[in-house]
């Protein structure tokens, strides 16, 4: 039985983020906002996705990176996850655990975001839904630049 939830706020969408994070058990891959970046460290989200590099996982994310992030883009790197820039976030996020579990948004006002902040997500273990969702991620990946290259034009 395929289980679909809404999810109305940023705070719901990080803690089913997280849950779609603690599932997988090969592969994580991520397009996050900045602002959703930097408030998955306030949940200590990057510490649940370097337990599943150390379990022999894989992580993938996009992020659009700046100046104000490299702190957080070491410590990803540092945890062993391989991360991409793109210049211009499209608006949605979106994570895949393992091409099943999923969690995407609609548009969100990605330099205004705040954690009660209003927001349409769909949380689902539908693997069709996955698969879609994957295809976008990879597209994206296939065209985004290399963090460890963005941190040297940095």
């Amino acid at each position: 039985m395929v289980r679909e939830v809404i999810i109305h706020t940023v705070k719901d969408a990080l803690a089913a983020g997280s849950t779609v994070i603690e599932s997988a058990q090969r592969e994580l891959v991520w397009l996050l906002p900045p602002n959703y970046l930097d408030f998955s460290f306030q949940y200590r989200i990057p510490d649940k996705s370097k337990a599943l590099i150390e379990r022999g996982g894989r992580v993938r994310g996009i992020t659009r990176i700046t100046e104000a992030d490299l702190e957080q883009v070491h410590r990803l790197l540092d945890n062993g996850e391989e991360l991409r820039h793109i210049d211009q976030f499209p608006g949605p996020f979106l994570m895949i655990g393992d091409d099943r579990d999923s969690i995407s948004s609609m548009n969100v006002n990605a330099e205004r975001l705040q954690l009660d902040d209003p927001t349409v997500a769909f949380w689902t273990d539908n693997k069709a839904q996955a698969e879609f969702l994957k295809a976008t991620f990879e597209s994206v990946w296939n065209n985004a630049v290399d963090a460890k290259k963005r941190l040297q034009e940095l």
